[in-house]
């Protein structure tokens, strides 16, 4: 009798044992979901101007002056290179982008604005002339990428002159120096993991001075509104080594922009 009973409850379980078997996969064919790849180590985003310096961002041995030289009279105020205290910095692009500050009234008697950028032996690379925009105070002048990269690992002067009603003797000019380097492993895969809202902080962390001015000043003329990137250039103003406190904010949209065309 108990061997029948134990034959009858086999038999029923026969069916749902066989169902389980085929819902299940071998451990050889279980599918997993690989893991996403983690950054080498985490992004120190900047928050304050005591966490950035630029006074070892200088070019070795060179004193050259950024500040304003020349000028059209008594009646134009001096323009003002977007540099730290050294007047040089780094950039790992290839086509790189300098500012400069005009302050207003400057076309009361300045009508050109000239750009040259030139090797160690102060042979041109290139050189534009055109008139002077009358309304952006915060300028942007650049090599343009139809002209051969910048090698990396060289140094290089460039100029930024305004004219005044074209009197080359009465031109007011600022200079400055800039280093290409190449872009690292660990920049480039900060930059890609995180957004590029951030990228001028990202830049600011590792020191390379025009990359981190270029892209806080084009992301605020996109969102002229912005308080954070308002707080970032105070932040950067106001670094160690920087020195240009009396740079105006750029007052919510008060300050206008422009980005040199020249071909």
């Amino acid at each position: 009798m108990r061997s029948i009973l134990t034959v009858i409850i086999a038999c029923s379980l026969l069916p749902w044992l066989a169902l389980s078997a085929q819902s299940k996969e071998p451990p050889s064919q279980i599918r997993t979901t690989p893991q996403e790849k983690k950054p080498q180590s985490p992004v120190q985003k900047t928050e304050t101007s005591e966490t950035l310096d630029f006074s070892a961002t200088g070019r070795p041995g060179q004193q050259t002056a950024g500040e304003s030289r020349g000028g059209c009279g008594n009646v134009m105020e001096p323009i003002r290179a977007v540099l730290p205290a050294s007047n040089s910095g780094s950039t790992v692009m290839s086509h790189p982008h300098v500012w400069v500050y005009f302050p207003q009234g400057t076309t009361a008697t300045a009508t050109e604005v000239e750009f040259v950028l030139q090797d160690e032996g102060r042979r041109d690379i290139w050189r534009s002339r055109s008139p002077l925009n009358s309304t952006a105070e915060y300028q942007r002048f650049s090599l343009p990428t139809n002209e051969p990269p910048l090698p990396i690992g060289q140094w290089y002067r460039w100029y930024v002159k305004v004219y005044c009603h074209n009197q080359v003797a009465s031109a007011q000019y600022v200079q400055g120096w800039i280093n290409r380097v190449p872009l690292t492993s660990q920049l480039r895969l900060e930059l890609q993991e995180n957004l590029p809202q951030e990228d001028h902080l990202i830049y600011s962390n590792h020191h390379l001075w025009y990359d981190a001015t270029d892209e806080l000043l084009s992301s605020y003329q996109s969102s002229p509104k912005s308080l954070a990137l308002e707080q970032d250039w105070q932040n950067l103003i106001r670094a160690k080594g920087v020195q240009l406190e009396q740079l105006p904010g750029l007052g919510g949209g008060t300050v206008s922009f422009f980005f040199n065309r020249a071909k």
